[in-house]
C-alpha cells in the first residue's frame, strides 16, 4: 500500500510512478500505463481540493457532480452544463445508466447511505457497513457506462470513520483526481458527522490504476511542475458539513433550487440569492455562482467578489482556476493565508531554493550537536570517505534501476552527499597553509564550525544544468573513485582538495536536478521539521 498525505500529493506522485514504471497495456482502442491491484491511502481525505500545476482540473464540475450524486440523480441535461463531456459516457444521451446517485440513494427501494448510517449508529463496531454500486443483474452488458467504483466500505475504530473504495478501473487523472477522491470524501465527512465520529483515512483499491497514453504529455508536465505546496499548509481552512440527517434531503432540494436561481441570474453579489443552512453546501453554491458570473463579470468585479469570501479551501481553488486564464485575479489577494499560498507557488523557484538551503543548514546543525566529530574521528579513509561512499553507492543503484529508494529518498541521499563532501573539503582545507576557499578570519578548525559549512551551502547554485540523472551520477561516482585512490595513495592535500571541489560541484548539480524534477520531495523535506 502507498500512503500519501492528500489527493494533491497522491496525484503528482502516482503520475510520476506510472510514467516511471507503469506497465504498458492496450485496452480496447486505447493504450495505458498501468498498475494492477494497487492500494492507495489518503491520510487527510478532507484536504479534497486539488492543487496540482498542469492538471487543470475543473473545481466547478467536481462540486456539481458531487451534489448531483448525493441527490440521487442520473440526468445528463443538468450535469452537462458543468461537465460538457458527460454525454460521451451515456448510451442514450439522456441518462447515465450506471450513475452512482440512484444506486446509493435508491437501490431497489433502499437508501444505502441511510442504511449505513443507521447500522453504525446502532453498532459502532460493525464490520457490515458496505454500499454496493456494481449490480450483477444489470452490469454484465455492453455499454459505455459500467460503474468504475464497485463498493464502498465503512468502519469505525477509535472514533475514526475509515473508508474503503474498491474500483475495477481507475484513471488517475479523470477518475481518481478528477472526481472520485472529491465526491467520496464528501460522503465520508457527512457520515462521520451523522455518527459523531472524526474522519479517518480513505483507502482506494483499484484493480487497474492507470494513465492513458494520450495524457502522457500532460502527465510529464504535471511531474515536472509539481511543487508539493498546499493551501492547507498556510492556514487555509474548509467549510464543514453541518446538516443533521433529518434535514439532509430538504437542504439538498434547497441547494438545487438556489443553483437554478443563480444560473438564471448570476449578475448578483455572492450570497444575495439565498443560502442553505450548511457551510459545505454554501461553499458549493458560492463556486456555482462564481462559475456562471465569471462569464459576465470583469476581472475587477470578479476580484472584488472573491475578496469578500473567507480564507477557505474552496475559495483558494476558485482563485487557482480563474488565475490560469485571468492572472490579474491573483494580484492583491486580501485573504492572507490564500495570498501566502499563491505567492509561494509563484515563487516556487527562488524562494524554494532559499528555504531548502536554510533547511540543509538547520539539519546539519542538529546532527552536529548530536554526533559532534564522530564523522571524522578515525580519519579520512576510515570515517570520512566511507560516509561519502555509501551515498554514492545508493545513487548509482538508483540511476541504474530507476527504482525508488525505501526509507531514504533520492533527495535525502543527495543532500547527505553534499553535506559530507563539503565537510570533507573543510577537513582537507584545515591542513593547508594558505589558499583556502573561506575568508582568512573563518573560525578554526574549519570543519568544527557550522558557520563555515553554512557559507558553502549559501554558495550553492541550484539552477539545473540540463543534464539527466544517469550521467550526473556516473560522473560523481568517477570523481569519487579518484578521490578515494588519491587519499589511499597519500596524494598531496592540494590535489585531494581540488578533486573534492569537483565532487562538490557535481553534488550541487545533482541536487539542482532533483529539486527541479521533484518539487513535492523538496516540500516534504521542508515539512520534516528542518525549518524554524
Amino acid at each position: 500500500m502507498r500512503t500519501y498525505r492528500n489527493i494533491s500529493v497522491a496525484t503528482t506522485q502516482i503520475v510520476e510512478e506510472l510514467l516511471d514504471s507503469g506497465t504498458p497495456v492496450a485496452v480496447r482502442d486505447a493504450t495505458t500505463r498501468e498498475f494492477i491491484a494497487r492500494q492507495t491511502r489518503l491520510e487527510r481525505p478532507l484536504e479534497r481540493y486539488l492543487f496540482v500545476p498542469g492538471r487543470n482540473n475543473d473545481v466547478f464540475a467536481q462540486v456539481a457532480e458531487t451534489m448531483w450524486v448525493l441527490a440521487g440523480r442520473n440526468d445528463i441535461a443538468w450535469l452537462e452544463r458543468y461537465l460538457p463531456r458527460a454525454p460521451q459516457f451515456s448510451d442514450d444521451g439522456t441518462t447515465w445508466r450506471a450513475a452512482y446517485g440512484p444506486r446509493l440513494r435508491n437501490w431497489n427501494g433502499r437508501d444505502q447511505i441511510d442504511e449505513v448510517r443507521r447500522l453504525l449508529s446502532e453498532d459502532r463496531s460493525s464490520r457490515r457497513a458496505v454500499m454496493s454500486l456494481f449490480d450483477p443483474a444489470r452490469d454484465f452488458v455492453q455499454s459505455k457506462d459500467i460503474p468504475c467504483t464497485n463498493w464502498l466500505g465503512w468502519i469505525i475504530r477509535d472514533d475514526l470513520l475509515h473508508m474503503d473504495v474498491v474500483l475495477r478501473s481507475n484513471d488517475v487523472l479523470w477518475g481518481f483526481s478528477g472526481i472520485n477522491s472529491f465526491e467520496w470524501s464528501v460522503l465520508q465527512e457527512m457520515l462521520a458527522f451523522w455518527l459523531g465520529a472524526e474522519v479517518g483515512t480513505a483507502d482506494y483499491f483499484a484493480m487497474s490504476l492507470h494513465l492513458y497514453d494520450r495524457h502522457l504529455d500532460r502527465a510529464a508536465r504535471i511531474a515536472k511542475a509539481a511543487h508539493g505546496l498546499s493551501p492547507y499548509d498556510f492556514g487555509v481552512g474548509r467549510a464543514a458539513f453541518r446538516t443533521p440527517w433529518p434535514q439532509f434531503d430538504a437542504n439538498l432540494s434547497r441547494w438545487f433550487e438556489l443553483e437554478a436561481a443563480i444560473s438564471a441570474e448570476p449578475d448578483r453579489p455572492i450570497g444575495s440569492l439565498g443560502c442553505v443552512d450548511d457551510p459545505l453546501f454554501n461553499g458549493a453554491l458560492t463556486l456555482v455562482h462564481l462559475r456562471w458570473a465569471s462569464e459576465i463579470w470583469s476581472d475587477v468585479r470578479l476580484a472584488q467578489e472573491l475578496g469578500k469570501l473567507p480564507p477557505a479551501d474552496y475559495v483558494a481553488a476558485a482563485y487557482q482556476q480563474f488565475g490560469r486564464h485571468r492572472p490579474g485575479i491573483l494580484e492583491g489577494i486580501p485573504q492572507p493565508p490564500i495570498a501566502a499560498f499563491v505567492a509561494a507557488v509563484a515563487d516556487a523557484g527562488g524562494e524554494l531554493h532559499s528555504s531548502l538551503k536554510a533547511a540543509i543548514k538547520r539539519l546539519h546543525a542538529e546532527k552536529n550537536r548530536a554526533y559532534g566529530g564522530a564523522w571524522k574521528r578515525r580519519g579520512e579513509l576510515i570515517s570520512i570517505q566511507p560516509n561519502i561512499a555509501r551515498k554514492v553507492d545508493r545513487l548509482e543503484a538508483l540511476a541504474a534501476t530507476s527504482a525508488r529508494m525505501t526509507g531514504e529518498s533520492a533527495l535525502d541521499t543527495a543532500i547527505d552527499l553534499l553535506v559530507y563532501v563539503e565537510k570533507y573539503r573543510l577537513f582537507l582545507a584545515e591542513n593547508m597553509m594558505s589558499g583556502t576557499f573561506l575568508p582568512s578570519d573563518a573560525s578554526l578548525p574549519l570543519s568544527d564550525h557550522d558557520a563555515n559549512l553554512n557559507q558553502l551551502v549559501d554558495q550553492l547554485n541550484l539552477t539545473p544544468s540540463g543534464r539527466e540523472l544517469e550521467p550526473i551520477v556516473r560522473d560523481i561516482a568517477g570523481v569519487f573513485e579518484r578521490c578515494w585512490r588519491r587519499a589511499a595513495g597519500d596524494a598531496p592535500v592540494e590535489e585531494r582538495l581540488a578533486l573534492a571541489t569537483v565532487l562538490s560541484t557535481m553534488s550541487g548539480e545533482l541536487l539542482a536536478f532533483l529539486v527541479d524534477r521533484d518539487r513535492a520531495a523538496v516540500t516534504q523535506f521542508l515539512r520534516s521539521g528542518f525549518l524554524p
